[in-house]
């Protein structure tokens, strides 16, 4: 009887149990991505109370979903929402983590900013894969690039009237550049909430990492992480 119950204990002992006990995940993001940034200032803190570290790999807009959904690292760290539909193995964690301004940029121009379509009369530029400008001046003229210093300088050199990117992101490059004359137009083009994904293979982490980001959210630590990093780039930035 003894050596029954021995050996169901061995069975025990190596039956897979389920587990959220990765000690790091790794997260690729938008490379040079200020939004990136206070994103993982956020998750951070959320993954620690589940006992993850977690890292973030950046890499050029495209390349970083196709890593994320190819599973070659753990997630992305954050995108607008519905990215899933195109890339079918992310899943969005439901709380939003950020927040994304689009903001139109320009040197000469007074341009009445009323949505996407007061771009149409300009030639526009945007950076590759930064979805939410590609969605929005879809069927205008426009330039893509790779980076968003690219960007700037070409709306510097008057390649293009007008610029879109994430109101963060601008402000960090126009402050890495030291480029004069160029301004931003208010108000904002859209904003969009941004949201964690997942990659399909850790959908058991997805219910956990909600509950602990709503918490955070509530407590008003999600706003105060990118209030301060605005802060820290501008102290004219509408901290919205």
């Amino acid at each position: 009887m003894n050596s029954l119950k021995n050996i169901g204990w061995v069975i025990i002992l190596f039956i897979p149990l389920p587990s959220f006990a990765e000690s790091t995940l790794v997260f690729s993001g938008i490379k040079g991505s200020v939004n990136s940034d206070i994103s993982m200032r956020v998750l951070e803190p959320a993954y620690k109370q589940l006992g993850i570290n977690v890292e973030y790999l950046p890499q050029p807009g495209e390349r970083s979903l196709k890593s994320s959904n190819s599973g070659a690292v753990d997630g992305e760290v954050f995108r607008i929402v519905n990215v899933q539909k195109r890339y079918k193995n992310l899943i969005p964690i439901p709380t939003s983590i950020n927040v994304l301004q689009g903001i139109a940029f320009t040197r000469n121009l007074d341009i009445k900013i009323d949505g996407w379509e007061s771009l149409r009369p300009y030639n526009i530029g945007i950076q590759v894969g930064i979805k939410f400008a590609e969605r929005g001046t879809k069927g205008m003229r426009r330039i893509m690039v790779d980076t968003n210093e690219q960007l700037f300088r070409m709306l510097d050199s008057g390649r293009v009237d007008v610029i879109v990117a994430a109101h963060a992101n601008g402000l960090k490059t126009l402050n890495a550049l030291k480029l004069k004359g160029i301004r931003t137009l208010r108000p904002a083009i859209q904003e969009y909430p941004l949201y964690h994904y997942l990659h399909k293979r850790h959908s058991a982490l997805v219910p956990k990492l909600d509950a602990v980001l709503q918490k955070l959210k509530s407590s008003g630590l999600i706003k105060s992480t990118r209030q301060k990093s605005l802060k820290n780039l501008s102290n004219n930035t509408d901290n919205k």
